[in-house]
């Protein structure tokens, strides 16, 4: 017998937590924090350079490792994309996002470990994959549990300041990695500029890893020791209500997963959000995954400067992060999500003209700090804004699921992203780093642009979720 929406929303919210305890909200923050080290430290500072290092020390072009990077940087995210919304689904079943979590951060923290093993190009890209591939599952199994830590009205500030703490776990891995490639410690490394440009074109290995190499095994301790006080978080857990044997808890999954294919498809503002999220984070995630040789090329500062200018922007990601979550309430997420989008198209346009020449003048080379402040208030709201998204139009007992298909549209777009960059930088290097770099960030305003448009055309179910409501919502597209 089919029940009414209005039955459904009481059984989809009976699920939800009902109060908000905020010391089991901070033990939860904790691995938050520990994956957005992951995030800084592991993808954006170390691996990236390290692994054209690698490259260029194989006897390759910057530009040839440039793009074999990028193949490997988008297998990892297709893995996620294919087997993001079937783990969701799994997970949603089971009603334990928990264990999910921490089996996925220990792999991510093991494999982190042993790039440091070996200075060998093809081990590090593998091991990365793997790392990579369970630091977003674990992300998307930990975004699920938002619903079951907070309640409704208390969401977008406990997200605000989970992301402002988060945002620590930045601030802890550019400290760490000025630590770790300073002279005294283990030395600075070949700097992933022009430098290393004319390396790879005259085919000279004289690549100093500096630093880079041991990052790795240090980043991995930190995430657990990060981590340990997630270890007290009690979950609100929603078990199966019958006991089901393996093959049955699979299919039973599987067709969960099937049935919430077909809702996204049937419901406009879900696959309309699916798609901006696709290309707005195609542009973030492309922009931070290449953030150490995008401003040590146009900004022309150093490894010390990059970092530097990386450090202030989280900085500013931490104000805005806090910022975002105390007008969520107030503005929604669609509102907020232009308004990100918006600050990572304007820090793109700030980035290219850094330093650009014209006939008669140049560009200051200060305006990155400028561009620094945008790419904070875009980092410090995009993942906040994304999660409450979700939360918005995915039912509570689903929200993995969602979650998972969110992760195939961020890791579809993400394996495009890299290769799109990679391939800007291939075609432009006859005009020099600096130009080609440009170019390829140009590429980026295309995908934002289109994600803004997009988000445009959702019809905002804010206020009714407010009110009690959970998708789907009766008559949505009928409203005036």
């Amino acid at each position: 017998m089919a029940i009414s929406l209005d039955e459904q929303d009481k059984k989809e919210t009976s699920l939800e937590s009902k109060i908000t305890n905020k010391r089991n909200a901070v033990l939860w923050y904790s691995y938050d924090m520990a994956d957005t080290f992951f995030s800084q430290a592991v993808i954006s500072l170390a691996f990236t350079p390290f692994a054209l290092l690698l490259g260029v020390d194989l006897g390759w072009t910057y530009k040839t490792a440039f793009i074999v990077v990028s193949i490997f940087m988008a297998s990892s995210n297709l893995l996620i994309a294919i087997f993001g919304p079937i783990l969701g689904a799994i997970s949603d079943k089971a009603g334990k996002r928990k264990p999910a979590v921490l089996m996925a951060a220990s792999i991510m923290v093991a494999t982190t470990a042993l790039i440091t093993v070996w200075l060998n190009f093809w081990w590090a890209c593998s091991l990365f994959i793997v790392a990579n591939f369970c630091y977003q599952a674990g992300r998307m199994f930990y975004d699920a549990q938002i619903p079951f830590v907070a309640k409704t009205e208390n969401r977008g500030i406990i997200q605000s300041i989970g992301g402002a703490l988060a945002a620590f776990g930045s601030v802890i891995a550019i400290g760490l990695g000025l630590l770790i490639n300073s002279e005294k410690t283990f030395g600075v490394h070949t700097e992933v500029n022009t430098a290393i440009w004319e390396i790879g074109e005259t085919h000279i290995t004289e690549v100093n890893y500096g630093g880079l190499r041991w990052l790795f095994l240090f980043a991995a301790a930190v995430i657990i020791l990060l981590s340990i006080p997630y270890l007290f978080h009690k979950e609100i857990e929603n078990p199966p209500e019958e006991a089901l044997t393996p093959k049955e808890y699979l299919k039973s999954s599987l067709k969960s997963f099937k049935e919430s294919l077909g809702n996204i498809v049937r419901d406009r503002n879900s696959w309309l959000f699916f798609l901006a999220w696709f290309f707005i984070t195609d542009a973030a995630n492309t922009t931070i995954l290449y953030m150490v040789p995008v401003v040590d090329t146009v900004g022309a500062m150093g490894t010390m400067m990059t970092y530097i200018v990386i450090l202030s922007g989280i900085v500013f990601s931490i104000i805005f992060g806090v910022i975002i979550g105390i007008l969520m309430n107030k503005w929604g997420p669609k509102k907020l999500f232009l308004f990100v989008g918006v600050s990572w198209f304007i820090a793109i346009i700030l980035f290219i003209l850094t330093g650009m020449p014209f006939k008669s003048f140049t560009m200051p080379k200060e305006i990155i700090w400028v561009g620094a402040i945008f790419i904070g208030i875009g980092f410090g709201g995009i993942w906040i804004v994304g999660r409450q998204f979700i939360m918005v139009i995915a039912p509570p007992s689903k929200l993995a699921q969602y979650g998972g298909f969110q992760k195939i549209a961020g890791r579809v777009s993400a394996i495009v992203s890299p290769l799109l960059f990679g391939l800007m930088v291939f075609i432009a290097d006859p005009l020099g780093p600096e130009w080609a770099i440009r170019i390829a960030l140009a590429s980026l305003l295309v995908l934002f642009s289109i994600g803004i448009i997009l988000t445009m055309f959702i019809k905002d179910p804010h206020k009714r979720y407010m009110k009690g409501e959970r998708a789907p919502y009766k008559g949505i597209y009928d409203d005036k």
